[in-house]
């Protein structure tokens, strides 16, 4: 077999680097062994350990943010949408536990729903 290559029991082949003697970081499962071997060969000749453990730990924190974070637009369908501090990053807009979109509005004292939509934007 290839350093760094383990093929999956679905029949692929994935690629694992080491950096240091405890983290393993995966480069992709690939079809072939050979696929899989030519990455963690190119992964060598491009960096060094202390650099390949920054560069994993940078895009991984970048593919969490982009997850985290929504698209924000200030317009839609003719619209202006109020943008605010929330984590949906619009006025009166909450993520529910289930993954929706709730609408609160408060009057007086009292808070109101307005409705609960698929999607931030749609709220």
């Amino acid at each position: 077999g290839y350093t760094g290559v383990y093929e999956r029991a679905i029949g692929s082949f994935e690629v694992k680097r080491r950096a240091g003697t405890k983290t393993s970081y995966s480069l992709g499962t690939f079809k072939t062994a050979l696929e899989a071997a030519v990455v963690y060969a190119d992964s060598l000749k491009r960096i060094g350990d202390a650099e390949f453990v920054l560069e994993r730990e940078a895009e991984k924190e970048a593919k969490q943010a982009a997850k985290q974070a929504p698209k924000v637009v200030s317009h839609h369908n003719g619209r202006q949408l109020h943008l605010g501090d929330s984590a949906t990053g619009y006025t009166g807009v909450y993520e529910t536990p289930s993954g929706s979109f709730e609408v609160k509005r408060a009057a007086g004292a009292k808070m109101y729903s307005l409705g609960t939509f698929k999607t931030a934007l749609e709220a």
